[in-house]
């Protein structure tokens, strides 16, 4: 009689943990854990030169940042890579037009990338660097963070 019960118990908690695992599964399927649904957009790392609020990352590959220079002197920002979540491959934009920002102030910089295809809304991790010039001409330097967001 014992160990009917047993098997009885362990089949009853057994489906029950079959169910929970299951739709655990549908719901990371469909996104709903995605982290950076929840957080909103988020800037992590950077140096001297800070990427602040508001960016943005259009379906159409086009990257907007808002730049503020910590450096001490004015810089010319020549280049933006970026490689996209756990993506391996690098995306480089080298602006044609280097941005001059002066020391303390913001400027906004806008790179362009031929990205995979993506929906307006999903949820978005991009590794960035961006190489500046400091002083405009002189050594090339570079600040590394990540962003996040959706794509707008």
């Amino acid at each position: 009689m014992r160990g009917q019960t047993a098997v009885e118990y362990l089949m009853t908690y057994g489906w029950a943990i079959l169910i929970i695992l299951i739709v655990a599964g549908v719901l990371a399927y469909y996104g709903i854990f995605a982290p950076a649904g929840f957080l909103g957009p988020t800037a992590r790392g950077f140096g001297q030169v800070q990427v602040l609020t508001p960016w943005s990352l259009a379906t159409t590959g086009t990257l907007t940042i808002n730049i503020e220079n910590r450096v001490g002197g004015t810089i010319n920002v020549t280049e933006l890579n970026m490689t996209l979540g756990d993506n391996p491959t690098v995306y480089t934009d080298t602006l044609t037009t280097p941005v001059q920002i002066v020391s303390g102030q913001q400027g906004i910089v806008q790179g362009t990338f031929s990205l995979p295809s993506a929906n307006r809304g999903d949820s978005w991790t991009v590794t960035l660097t961006i190489y500046y010039e400091y002083p405009p001409g002189g050594a090339t330097f570079s600040s590394t963070g990540t962003l996040s967001g959706t794509y707008s």
